[in-house]
């Protein structure tokens, strides 16, 4: 069985790969908008284009921001847990909220994960990528 954050070094890189791809397609778009010319609608679709690309910018920038980055933990009580359809309906996303934080969870951690619980979730620091779930017992009342 693969380890926890191998497993989650694996998805970044993946995702980076995607999210690399998708910008350097934008970038693309953006640079054949300029060698057109811009006049009428091609401001708008360039400034739409545009703001797609500073936001899949920012996503790789993440992503390799997490690449060496070591692991941080968050600790708290989840105060939410749902599913929801990802990719369409092709997928079913697993979710708790630790605090104020938002974690997707694979099914099997989110079974075990109990609204009120106080748990520690390790993660990556930037794109928050789920590493491993450990129970915790609660903080004794001051």
């Amino acid at each position: 069985m693969e380890e926890p954050e191998a497993r989650a070094r694996s998805s970044l890189r993946r995702s980076l790969a995607v999210y690399l791809a998708l910008f350097l397609a934008d970038a693309a778009v953006i640079s054949y908008l300029v060698s057109l010319g811009l006049e009428g609608v091609r401001y708008v679709t360039l400034s739409v284009v545009g703001v797609v690309g500073l936001l899949l910018l920012y996503q790789v920038v993440q992503h390799l921001r997490d690449l060496d980055a070591p692991l941080a933990e968050s600790v708290g009580h989840v105060t939410k847990k749902w599913t929801r359809a990802d990719l369409f309906i092709a997928m079913q996303g697993h979710y708790i909220a630790v605090d104020r934080a938002i974690f997707r969870i694979p099914p099997e951690e989110w079974a075990h994960a109990a609204p009120g619980a106080y748990v520690k979730v390790v993660h990556l620091p930037n794109t928050f990528g789920f590493v491993s779930l450990h129970e915790l017992a609660p903080p004794a009342p001051q």
